[in-house]
């Protein structure tokens, strides 16, 4: 979802297209609690969507502001010459998009995945919304963990998903050609 909407905010000159970054930017500033309500009250009750497809919903909602953010500052550095001169020569759009434009951005596309990873693993307010009795993710049941039992369990938690995020961090620049004390 983020990907299309990066690249045809990045490629249009229309006047709409500040004023549509800033709208798909907007639930950044929002508070979790009131996107969170929003999407139950709004999409999730009154469509009669399950917990697990509201909780996607209101996950996507709060990742794409950052995914596209990423992915709009990588397609800046792809200039839209090379693009426009493969389809004089020939190409279509779309396979100079997966020829040129997408291994150029290879890059922020995996930091935006990651980013996306990291922000719906930490919003627990949408998360509390949008889950019913029965359904538990892993940053609720780390919350109960806190509230009522106070268990080592969650801290050893915590140190895993700390590990697990930079495992995936160093694969990741491993993947790009990058290690910790270089550049590509």
């Amino acid at each position: 979802v983020g990907l299309p909407a990066a690249y045809s905010l990045s490629r249009t000159k229309s006047k709409w297209r500040q004023p549509a970054l800033s709208l798909f930017l907007s639930p950044v500033i929002i508070p979790g609690v009131v996107l969170g309500f929003a999407v139950l009250k709004h999409i999730v009750i009154p469509l009669e969507i399950e917990t697990w497809t509201g909780l996607a919903i209101g996950h996507v909602l709060i990742m794409l502001p950052y995914v596209i953010r990423v992915i709009v500052s990588s397609l800046s550095n792809v200039p839209i010459e090379i693009e426009e001169a493969a389809v004089s020569l020939g190409s279509t759009r779309m396979h100079a998009f997966l020829v040129i434009v997408l291994p150029n951005i290879q890059s922020g596309i995996l930091a935006a995945c990651l980013l996306a990873f990291i922000t719906s693993l930490n919003d627990v307010p949408v998360t509390i919304f949008l889950t019913g009795p029965g359904v538990t993710t892993l940053p609720i049941q780390m919350l109960s963990y806190v509230e009522y039992y106070f268990d080592p369990t969650v801290s050893a938690i915590s140190v895993l998903l700390m590990l697990l995020t930079i495992i995936i961090m160093f694969l990741i620049e491993a993947t790009m050609g990058l290690s910790f004390f270089t550049k590509k």
